[in-house]
């Protein structure tokens, strides 16, 4: 099975369309989101001209098979997490810079209805998909992770759910990062074949933000790893 795996649009309507298509000109059994659909402020994001909100979602419902709620997700539809004791008390994104995205009633009901993580059987192992990574899982908690141990409850939360791999969005890497309970490694967009599990793996954002655009390719038979600007 060939999974393509997007993350953290950012309302970038021209970047989303370009992700989309290439995708579909490599071909792919299922496309997943991992959220932050929404989100756009000034002066962080360049685009302000041709942002889209509306658009993207529009888009990201016609087209995936599955969707996962981001932190700025839910922010636009007035939802607020069940923080996990480990987090509760910490600082967290108030989004008071997110531009107004202009949904519909019926886009506000769709995002509040997104979960904050599925979980995917293949025959190989099961995968789970979230923003990020437990217990800040929609990436609500300001803060991002960069060494292996501060994954470790995430390798417990994929352990509880009888996953072997995961893969996150929110951290808006060049290129993506793999994370073993042993190790963590940054790559460019190039492709690797994975061979140690658990793995957790980071992707790039769709937002042209930084000119880190790019999306992932999985194939869960033969394992191997693309991650395409």
């Amino acid at each position: 099975m060939r999974l393509a795996i997007l993350s953290d649009i950012h309302e970038d309507y021209v970047s989303l369309r370009k992700i989309v298509g290439k995708a579909e000109a490599r071909g792919f059994d299922k496309l997943i989101c991992l959220g932050d659909i929404s989100g756009f402020s000034l002066p962080f994001y360049k685009y302000g001209k041709s942002r889209n909100a509306s658009a993207c979602l529009a888009l990201i419902r016609e087209k995936c098979d599955m969707v996962i709620a981001g932190n700025h997700d839910l922010h636009a539809s007035g939802q607020s997490p069940i923080l996990p004791e480990q987090i509760q008390g910490k600082e967290y994104w108030q989004h008071e810079d997110d531009l107004d995205p202009g949904y519909s009633e019926e886009d506000i009901a769709f995002l509040a209805g997104l979960p904050q993580h599925a979980v995917l059987s293949t025959p190989s192992f099961n995968i789970l998909f979230s923003h990020y990574a437990y217990p800040n899982i929609s990436g609500i908690v300001k803060g991002f992770y960069s060494w292996e141990k501060e994954f470790s409850p995430h390798f417990d939360y994929m352990k509880k759910h009888d996953c072997q791999l995961c893969f996150t969005g929110h951290a808006h890497p060049r290129g993506f990062y793999v994370v073993h309970p042993d190790g963590f490694k940054q790559y460019r967009y190039r492709s690797i074949r994975l061979s140690v599990f658990p793995c957790i793996l980071g992707i790039p954002p769709v937002t042209r933000h930084k000119h880190r655009s790019g999306f992932c390719i999985f194939d869960t038979d033969s394992q191997s790893l693309q991650a395409i600007r």
